[in-house]
């Protein structure tokens, strides 16, 4: 009764109760006094009335001003109220595409898919003996039919409800909850029978798994109230959103711990072709090799059919025998067209027991170009990496090659059309070349107008120079020229330094991605070809690389007082390039194989040296991503290089902005802002979220617009859920540790509830201030007694 007076909700109870006044007993005191008087003296006249009467009217109007007075203390109650309730356990089912494979099961794996099912009771021993029996039987359900199964056939869910409020939410990109009446259902059906269905019947075909985002919004929909954990069903592939394990090291600074099932094979049947590494920009004719990185599981010692497609145009297949992890396919592409761009695509042949076919195929886009690199090479008396190089040069056919010999017979550049007798005298002449190979030739032969050409050349028309040393005057009669400016090596003083035999070329990290140093598909070959070169006598006198150039290869035996020694650096000078070979002697890494390797080395040099210039991206303003192709939601990298009217850095602008556009819709531009990179002078970065899949273009403002590049980039979504099938077990064992919960398996998962045992409801203390004068019931009182008096008056006709 005192609960629905004081208005309090049935499953509140009251612990203590203490009544308190809003003015004291000093205001109190005179106002009963008052009231006293006042129907004493009024009845006090009435003296006509039986005595008995009087008394009756004169308390009924004596306690309706006495209430009134009650009402106007202000009276209240202190309240001292509990209420049991039960702690909430989270439920989260993921319910991406990858959920949706169907792990293809042999003996050795079918236990766990099999007491999902309830084809083995969760008490029940494993019999390996009708493994076989139980794979016909059940066949190879998908990983969300087993989240399903596992909540539908271990009642994890209704005993669960016993002892906390289950929230049940499904999972992908986004967080959705179950309707709470179906949770509501299974608590009914409990009553009635100790196996409750769910039928939750979910779908996998979310685009992504965002498992720590998922955790962290369902526990955020709980803030207030208290969370026994959560527990996590998926195969934890998580591609986007938040870490899951930072999200679990974040919970268990609040004392959540997860429990994860985690479910599908770690390493299923699978062949995943990953990626082309080839060139961007090859020429037509060009025997362009393919390297193909092919990462396959359970199928050692297998043949699989590799295909390459030309424009939608399948070639003969190659057959390729899987090793079992990473390895790398060759396959030669021969561009047939003259130009413009070609996409290439591998794809592996599925086999019947994969568990993905989505997976099984990547596209490279390429570049054909229908010009050749003109390229002079300067050299003086014809050494042995002249005679061998010379070959080189001649036999590919990419290349238009002329040779200028100081030391040579004068009569060859009247008899033969591939030598001149002197290096051109006017820009109209030198500038046609994209390359100068400057040999041991001394800086006198040259006049200063001749070197002041090279250096235009390099800094303000996007050619390159390579300088290959040699003993007599290259690089040390050159320190004090302009050449020594292009140059990425600081010339010292002296004479060649002697080296020890057997030392030999080290391939730096960055050689070993460099399309000009690195030789092999393999570390170790690569590492192999260069100790071919092993008989270098002496060294040129260096000071080690320039601050801003590359070091590709250093030497085994470097001179004493060098750490590392540029044997092979570059660098970009202005809008061009330049490279410095610190040997004569790489003509050695023929011995045993001929010049494939030799040939390869010099090939992929002149093309990184060359090609920007043909591909006009030697502008005043250089504007690059760090990759060209990208998925939807991936950060494209942005980088502007700008160079002043004099190709020098710009240090007065505090941003620079280009605008991006899908290719073909200029009027779809937007702004990027990109910000200065501290301590390098001129060069401006920023960040752009890649949006729907297509090409996209780059462009400077208007203003710029003719004194830069526009490179063009790819979006091409591949879905993360299609190209990785192997379930993470050891990011779901890494997130139970960490936020002190359980790793749970089929037969855990039916012990789970024990775990729980002392768990019982929570009282919950509240201390509240419920007002009383505006009670209902002290206003009846009022009514009542005064209405009591009011009817005597009436009676006995006093008013």
């Amino acid at each position: 009764m005192l609960e629905k007076i004081l208005g309090l909700e049935s499953d509140q109870k009251i612990d203590s109760l203490t009544i308190g006044w809003s003015h004291g007993a000093v205001v109190a005191l005179p106002l009963i006094i008052l009231a006293v008087i006042f129907c004493i003296y009024l009845y006090r006249s009435e003296r006509q009335l039986p005595k008995s009467r009087r008394y009756i009217m004169m308390i009924c109007q004596g306690l309706a001003l006495l209430v009134l007075i009650i009402i106007f203390m202000g009276p209240f109650a202190k309240i001292t109220k509990f209420n049991s309730y039960k702690r909430n356990m989270l439920v989260l089912i993921d319910t991406s595409s990858s959920m949706a494979t169907k792990d293809q099961r042999n003996a050795n794996s079918i236990e766990e898919a099999a007491r999902a099912l309830g084809e083995i009771k969760q008490s029940e021993p494993f019999d390996p003996g009708k493994a076989n029996e139980i794979q016909t039987k059940i066949g190879n359900p998908s990983r969300i039919e087993l989240a399903e199964a596992t909540l539908e056939n271990t009642n994890v869910i209704s005993d669960l409800k016993e002892k906390f409020n289950v929230n049940i939410f499904t999972f992908d990109s986004q967080l959705k909850p179950i309707k709470q009446d179906i949770i509501s259902a299974v608590a009914e059906e409990l009553e009635e029978t100790e196996t409750p269905s769910l039928n939750l019947d979910l779908n996998a075909q979310g685009d992504s798994t965002e498992i720590g985002s998922a955790i962290n919004e369902a526990v955020g929909k709980f803030a207030g109230r208290e969370v026994a954990g959560v527990m996590v069903l998926s195969d934890f592939i998580s591609v986007k959103g938040k870490d899951p394990v930072e999200s679990a090291r974040s919970l268990s600074t609040q004392g959540i711990p997860i429990h994860t099932v985690a479910l599908g094979l770690p390493s299923p049947p699978d062949i995943h072709v990953r990626k082309i590494i080839g060139p961007d920009v090859v020429f037509k004719g060009d025997r362009v090799p393919l390297r193909v990185q092919i990462e396959s599981n359970g199928y050692n010692e297998r043949t699989v059919n590799v295909t390459l497609k030309i424009d939608g145009t399948e070639q003969p297949s190659q057959q390729v025998k899987l090793k079992g992890g990473v390895q790398f396919a060759e396959l030669i592409f021969v561009p047939e067209q003259e130009s413009g761009t070609v996409e290439l695509e591998v794809s592996a042949a599925a086999f019947n027991d994969e568990t993905t076919d989505k997976n099984n195929s990547s596209s490279h886009s390429v570049r054909i170009l229908d010009e050749k690199i003109k390229v002079l090479y300067v050299e003086g008396k014809p050494r042995w990496e002249f005679r061998y190089l010379r070959w080189v040069l001649l036999r590919d056919p990419r290349l238009d090659v002329r040779f200028l010999m100081t030391d040579g017979d004068p009569a060859l550049a009247g008899s033969s059309p591939r030598h001149i007798g002197a290096l051109p005298q006017n820009k109209e002449d030198l500038f046609k070349y994209d390359l100068i190979i400057l040999g041991d030739v001394p800086a006198g032969y040259f006049n200063t107008e001749q070197l002041e050409l090279i250096d235009e050349l390099v800094k303000e028309r996007g050619g390159s120079l390579m300088m290959l040393a040699g003993p007599v005057a290259a690089p040390t009669s050159y320190k004090d020229t302009a050449i020594a400016d292009i140059l990425p090596i600081k010339i010292g003083a002296g004479s060649w330094n002697p080296v020890s035999n057997g030392t030999h070329p080290v391939v730096t990290s960055a050689g070993r991605l460099s399309q000009s140093t690195s030789l092999s598909l393999s570390d170790e070959t690569t590492d192999r070809i260069w100790q071919k070169v092993n008989r270098m006598h002496r060294l040129p006198p260096v000071d080690g690389a320039k601050a801003g150039a590359t070091v590709l290869l250093t030497h085994s035996g470097s001179p004493d007082g060098f750490d590392q020694y540029p044997l092979v650096a570059w660098q970009r000078y202005g809008t061009g390039k330049s490279l410095f070979v610190g040997t004569e002697d790489l003509w050695r890494m023929r011995l045993e194989v001929g010049d494939r390797y030799h040939a390869r080395f010099w090939g992929q040099t002149i093309q990184f040296l060359t090609l920007s210039r043909l591909l006009g991206q030697n502008k005043q303003i250089t504007i690059e991503t760090d990759r060209a192709s990208f998925s939807e939601g991936d950060t494209v990298q942005i980088y502007a290089n700008v160079l002043t009217e004099s190709f020098e850095p710009v240090t007065d602008i505090e941003e620079y902005t280009v605008l991006i556009e899908p290719k073909g819709s200029p009027d779809s531009s937007a702004e990027i802002q990109l910000s200065p990179v501290p301590g390098t002078d001129g060069l401006f970065s920023g960040a752009h979220v890649a949006g729907k899949d297509g090409a996209y273009v780059l462009r400077a403002g208007p203003s710029d617009e003719s004194r830069a590049n526009s490179p063009e980039f790819e979006v091409a979504t591949i879905n993360p859920e299609d190209r990785e099938t192997g379930s993470r077990p050891d990011i779901a064992k890494e997130m139970a540790e960490i936020s002190g919960g359980k790793e749970l398996n089929q037969q855990a998962i039916s012990g789970f509830k024990d775990d729980f045992n002392s768990e019982k409801p929570r009282d919950n203390e509240v201390q509240i201030i419920e007002e009383l004068w505006d009670k209902e019931f002290l206003f009846i009182l009022v009514l009542l007694f005064a209405g009591t008096e009011w009817f005597f008056r009436r009676r006995e006709n006093l008013v």
